[in-house]
């Protein structure tokens, strides 16, 4: 397919998922009828030129758009960036109080920007490691975040844009997964804020049980449930609007009247999924450092073990520690020590692993 015929297409498919119906074909055009809830005269008709190969076709597109534009009262670069650059759009819209008299805030964009970029990042990770909580970052994810476009801001402006990527192979196909495409990651990450702007984030308290978890196991993810909380404290818990067009595609979801109960929603969702894991969990156990297989004071990446009880049940425990930790390490080891873990542990198949630590130090005997 050419990229004229790919603009074609990705015009149809525009018209088409907007409930425009084709009524002709001539081999000079393909004309559409508008949907009903337009409210257009009957004998309205739109002619989508597709002599592909004729020097006029780019600028009958360029009008094409400017049409549809004005019809939906959308901006033009933006349906550019959908039908000629393949890609899709995501916009981040944030209604600020009356206090900021319609204008932003000028650190809120590096915020959003900042905070953006970390759920797009989680977006990816879950979509490609599909498990409720993770620690390790995909070299999908990356690749995903080289591809979203920040659009620059129009001055006074409290929507931002970005251009992310569509059809894009991000994790190619194997033998026993499909690919996963651009398109994939941006409408997981559009599912999870629509479940947990309306399922999780209610205003009364809100703890979930067995049959709500299993019931929307697709969408629950820890990593990406703190991120977007990061944001809307970043934003100051203003009421925002997340909206995403493609030529196939075009979903929005809002969270709106967000409240200090309603994050705290937030906070519990993540604490009970990560407990009915049960294989991971936030605990602060004492033990010996058994062994020290690094330690390097100019590196931030030692590694020791620790003997120690969690749950009740002597475990081999392993973690990573930064310079001063393994000072701090070498010290209790060698005058034989107890030391304090605080942080999330993970079980593996013998042991268990620190995934984050919190706190590190030595404990008095």
């Amino acid at each position: 397919m050419t990229n004229k015929e790919n603009i074609h297409k990705n015009l149809s498919e525009l018209l088409c998922n907007r409930g425009w119906k084709i009524v002709v074909q001539t081999h000079k055009f393909d004309v559409y009828k508008p949907p009903l809830e337009l409210n257009f005269d009957e004998d309205y008709k739109l002619y989508i030129y597709k002599q592909y190969k004729n020097y006029d076709y780019d600028k009958m597109v360029a009008k094409y758009l400017e049409i549809i534009a004005d019809i939906y009262n959308e901006d033009v670069d933006e349906l550019v960036s959908i039908v000629v650059n393949d890609s899709q759009i995501l916009s981040i819209h944030i209604d600020m109080d009356s206090e900021f008299e319609g204008k932003p805030n000028i650190n809120l964009f590096d915020v959003l920007i900042h905070k953006s970029k970390e759920i797009f990042r989680e977006a990816a990770n879950f979509s490609v490691i599909k498990k409720p909580h993770y620690f390790d970052k995909t070299e999908e994810a990356e690749r995903y975040l080289n591809y979203c476009v920040f659009v620059k801001n129009e001055e006074g402006s409290l929507i931002t844009r970005i251009q992310l990527p569509n059809k894009e192979e991000i994790k190619e196909k194997t033998i026993f997964e499909n690919a996963i495409t651009g398109s994939d990651i941006n409408k997981n990450m559009m599912k999870i804020i629509e479940f947990i702007n309306d399922k999780v984030m209610l205003p009364d308290n809100f703890v979930p049980g067995d049959d709500f978890l299993i019931a929307n196991q697709e969408c629950l993810s820890i990593n990406f449930t703190n991120k977007l909380k990061d944001l809307y404290l970043g934003v100051e818990l203003s009421d925002i609007k997340f909206s995403l067009k493609g030529s196939d595609v075009n979903l929005s979801t809002e969270a709106k009247n967000i409240s200090r109960i309603k994050i705290n929603n937030l906070n519990v969702f993540s604490k009970t999924v990560r407990e009915k894991m049960k294989e991971i969990a936030e605990d602060s156990v004492y033990g010996k450092i058994i062994e020290l297989k690094s330690r390097d004071v100019e590196s931030d990446n030692n590694m020791i073990s620790v003997e120690g009880e969690v749950k009740k049940v002597k475990s081999k425990i392993s973690l990573h520690l930064d310079s001063e930790q393994i000072k701090l390490a070498a010290d209790s080891f060698k005058n034989n020590k107890s030391v304090l873990i605080n942080g999330i542990f993970e079980k593996e198949k013998s042991q268990y692993k620190v995934t984050e630590l919190k706190q590190f130090y030595q404990a008095s005997d």
